[in-house]
């Protein structure tokens, strides 16, 4: 098939090849005759290329320098004719720079034979180039999927790794940033909790305060729409990222992940990164990938919290149970040992509590052990762990706190729940409450045991001198109110 397009070209030839040349050549084909110096600069303009007809005598004045720059030109490809008897014909075919040779005399068949010989190259070489395309295509989408399996392979080993929504949530940040630029990850979920909607928010720890009230927002808003439900409570979380950059919420630099197990999204985790207006579909479908699996272990994560929240609380008062005390009095013990700081215990009985359930029902007795447990709840500080020792009994660790301290926080309590009208069944009532406190320096070998003796101790004191009163181990005078 004549390509007109791509021009032939003599090398120097003699008037009379030229002339065989021209005759002989297909219609249409373009044929120009040109000096060394002139082809040369002429095939360097030429972006195409094309066949460039040179007689062995040309060949032979040319230096090898001049060959190489000639031959440099790939596109261009060269058909040698022997214009005269010369042995070393075959060895310049033999070299792999000329595709074919002619002898001369130049006839219509032989140029025929070399201009197929040319196309058949040509077309195998655009065969060849097309055929690598496609493998360098089919690599780097190898190379690309490589990156995404190794992205989802690491995400969900760490993911497995751990129970603490906190922790999977700031691995899965440092995953992420695998596939695209990361400035922030942050997380919201929701559940129902006796009839209304409560979510956790987990914020990066290092978020400016000026701008949690707008992640606020927009998390409560995202809960809002995916959970298809007005968030009436809410809860933040903290995560500790590495390399966080938080900025304000950009619609346009916010990639929203929804978390679904079954029907309804229970969560939705929010990237803030620059790459969220350019992403692919590639790297969309894999972060939706990436969401479907980071789901499970969410929920799994937060189940598990669940479950150890009840496990360590107790179902009535819903602060920590007796056994959830014994584990973290133990811990407070040996930390306190180890700065040399003193703890505090407070120890809280209801007075003739046996009474109230004996006059208004045990109904009424467990409303009021519900009511103390709020109080305290929000009375104490956050570092204070309050506790349901058992019965009517209460017990708050009082870390780093002296015992004169602790008094002071425990006739606050003393009189707030001496202050409390109770009211169950169109019945007002009242309770009292005797508290012993005691505090400690922990050496080496002290027990948690003698801390809790001695609370006891006080507490035996203050319900033998007359009840409604707060006692201290290292005191002497009982201090009194009515």
């Amino acid at each position: 098939m004549d390509t007109p397009t791509r021009p032939c070209l003599g090398l120097a030839l003699s008037a009379e090849l030229a002339a065989q040349l021209e005759v002989h050549l297909p219609r249409g084909r373009i044929f120009e005759n040109r000096s060394f110096a002139s082809a040369r600069e002429f095939m360097r303009e030429q972006t195409q290329g094309g066949l460039v007809f040179v007689a062995t005598s040309s060949w032979e004045k040319l230096t090898p320098d001049d060959r190489e720059s000639l031959t440099a030109h790939r596109s261009w490809q060269f058909l040698l004719i022997a214009d005269q008897h010369d042995a070393r014909a075959m060895e310049y075919v033999a070299s792999g720079v000329f595709l074919t040779l002619a002898t001369c005399p130049l006839d219509g068949a032989k140029i025929a034979r070399a201009l197929g010989q040319a196309e058949e190259v040509s077309s195998m070489y655009d065969d060849i180039f097309l055929m690598a395309r496609e493998i360098s295509l089919e690599r780097e989408l190898l190379a690309r999927k490589n990156e995404q399996l190794a992205f989802l392979n690491q995400l969900l080993t760490r993911a497995s790794q751990t129970l603490d929504p906190a922790v999977i949530l700031a691995n899965c940040a440092e995953d992420f940033a695998m596939l695209l630029e990361v400035g922030t990850v942050l997380g919201v979920f929701w559940a129902e909790n006796e009839g209304q909607t409560e979510a956790e928010l987990f914020l990066p720890g290092a978020l400016p305060h000026a701008h949690q009230a707008e992640w606020i927002n927009h998390l409560l808003s995202v809960a809002a729409r995916l959970g298809k439900h007005e968030v009436l409570g809410y809860q933040v979380s903290v995560l500790e990222l590495k390399d966080c950059k938080p900025g304000t919420p950009e619609l346009e630099q916010l990639i929203t992940l929804p978390l679904t197990l079954g029907p309804e999204p229970f969560g939705a985790l929010v990237i803030c990164s620059q790459d969220a207006s350019k992403l692919g579909q590639d790297r969309l479908r894999i972060l939706s990938s990436a969401a479907n699996h980071l789901a499970l272990a969410m929920r799994n994560g937060l189940e598990f919290r669940k479950t150890k929240a009840r496990a360590d609380h107790d179902g009535l008062t819903r602060i920590s149970n007796r056994h959830h005390f014994d584990v973290r009095l133990r811990e407070e013990m040996k930390r306190h040992q180890r700065h040399q700081d003193e703890v505090s215990l407070m120890m809280l009985d209801l007075d003739y509590f046996k009474s109230i359930n004996d006059t208004y029902g045990h109904q009424a007795g467990d409303m009021v052990l519900r009511e103390v447990g709020k109080i305290l709840n929000n009375t104490l500080r956050e570092s204070d762990f309050p506790a349901r020792y058992g019965g009517e009994e209460f017990v708050v660790i009082l870390p780093q706190t002296r015992e004169d301290q602790a008094w002071i926080l425990a006739e606050r309590l003393r009189s707030l729940i001496g202050q409390t009208v109770f009211r169950f069944q169109k019945k007002r009532f009242r309770v009292t409450a005797s508290i012993g406190i005691a505090g400690i320096k922990p050496c080496a070998l002290t027990p948690p045991e003698t801390l809790l003796r001695n609370a006891d101790l006080a507490l035996y004191q203050a319900k033998t001198n007359g009840r409604n009163m707060v006692c201290c181990s290292a005191i002497e005078d009982t201090q009194a109110a009515h």
